[in-house]
């Protein structure tokens, strides 16, 4: 075990990254907007921007705005005076939520209003102003898209992101639970639902990441294979894998589990080698801080990183301890879980300013009915588009699975946390 550990932390690629990460949290390396935002026109002076949506659309915790991100085109004023300029560089935007909403069921704008779609891709022309380097809109046109392959590719996924929406509406808090799983959007969730996740130190369910790559990896996988042969399963697994990350959107977590995932594959079938998955994680990290700066100080990415290498490090040193205790099948899950625990304490403290112990048992306890729910969720969700009149009956079934984890998650939540 010792060896095994003093190999992995003395491999280039760990103390690289290892090395990396000091020098980027101590600020000793600054990371700087390799996208900022120019244009001819002063920024206090633009009234308009033009420009595709390069981010899923967020909500922020108050409700009243999504952030998304837009990649300038042009931009101008109509402030006194008329004046348009070509315009380049990423914008961090606040959107009023009646605005992004008006197309989303269950609204009561939905009705009636300008109604646009503000997904990924789509390309926006937005009306405001920017205050402290954000820019507050106001108002917002969808602009039209080139007639390109492209462009039908992105108008699908906008389609059928909105009317995924509506079916799980349907299904009420079910559906808004499974909408959250599948593709990361949290509108139709419950508010308080969400709040116990956090205090019962299971937000990292929630967020899109290895665990829901590994379902479609598996189930298209195991598709091919019955279909086609195992050596055509690889394909689907790809195919698989790619298919989420279009539909959900790449977070921070969700490209981690995608830059491993393809890499451990690659290792596999081309190369033939049975790599290493934390020196996989410690050369991914690299690669997602050259690739995506912008996620290096989030929430999402540190606690994604930390979690996974806190269980590759430390799950077999616990798993030996606890397995003289209970059953092998439990001792497993509880030392990932209390690996991935011991390296984000030290974050959650910092950044929330609280700590959940009890999350190390909450997550055993958790994630099989999660992932029991996620089975659950795909089936039902096949069988009610090939025959639609099962719809009410799943209805009843989902909300009845979704109510147990809800009740589950909440007991969890009513154990104390550790506060700063």
């Amino acid at each position: 075990m010792v060896e095994v550990l003093k190999k992995r932390l003395l491999n280039p690629f760990c103390l690289a990254a290892v090395i990396f990460a000091l020098l980027i949290y101590s600020g000793l390396l600054c990371v700087t907007d390799r996208h900022p935002f120019v244009s001819l026109v002063p920024s206090e002076s633009v009234s308009f921007i033009e420009g595709q949506i390069v981010s899923n659309p967020v909500k922020t915790s108050s409700g009243k705005y999504y952030i998304l991100t837009l990649a300038a085109r042009q931009c101008g004023s109509i402030k006194g005076y008329s004046v348009k300029s070509s315009a380049g560089g990423n914008v961090k935007c606040l959107v009023p939520s009646e605005i992004v909403e008006a197309v989303y069921p269950g609204r009561l704008y939905s009705s009636f209003g300008k109604q646009i779609a503000a997904e990924k891709g789509e390309v926006l022309c937005v009306k405001g102003s920017f205050s402290n380097g954000v820019f507050f809109v106001k108002d917002s046109d969808n602009l039209e898209l080139e007639d390109s392959f492209s462009s039908k590719i992105i108008r699908l996924r906008t389609a059928s992101r909105i009317k995924f929406k509506r079916l799980m509406f349907s299904w009420k808090n079910a559906g808004g639970f499974i909408l959250a799983l599948l593709s990361g959007s949290k509108e139709y969730t419950d508010k308080n639902v969400i709040d116990n996740f956090r205090r019962a130190g299971l937000s990292h369910i929630l967020a899109l990441s290895g665990m829901h790559l590994s379902f479609f990896a598996a189930i298209a996988s195991g598709s091919g294979k019955k279909l086609f042969g195992k050596k055509f399963s690889f394909i689907f697994k790809f195919l698989g894998v790619m298919f989420f990350v279009w539909f959900a959107g790449l977070s921070p977590s969700l490209l981690r589990a995608l830059l491993c995932s393809l890499i451990m594959l690659l290792c596999a079938l081309v190369f033939s080698l049975n790599a290493d998955f934390f020196i996989v994680l410690c050369s991914v990290f690299l690669i997602h801080c050259a690739v995506q700066p912008a996620d290096i100080f989030s929430a999402a990415f540190i606690l994604s990183y930390g979690a996974l290498a806190g269980i590759l490090l430390f799950a077999d040193f616990f798993n030996g301890f606890i397995c003289r205790c209970v059953p092998l099948k439990i001792s497993s899950p509880l030392s990932a879980s209390a690996g991935a625990q011991i390296v984000t304490a030290p974050v959650a403290l910092k950044m929330f300013g609280f700590f959940t112990p009890w999350g190390i048992i909450s997550t055993v306890v958790v994630s099989p009915l999660i992932s029991m729910f996620f089975i659950l969720s795909l089936a039902a969700i096949a069988l009610c588009l090939l025959l639609p009149f099962l719809a009410p009956v799943f209805n009843y079934i989902m909300n009845a699975a979704y109510n147990l984890i809800a009740v589950t998650v909440q007991l969890f939540a009513l154990l104390p946390a550790i506060e700063l």
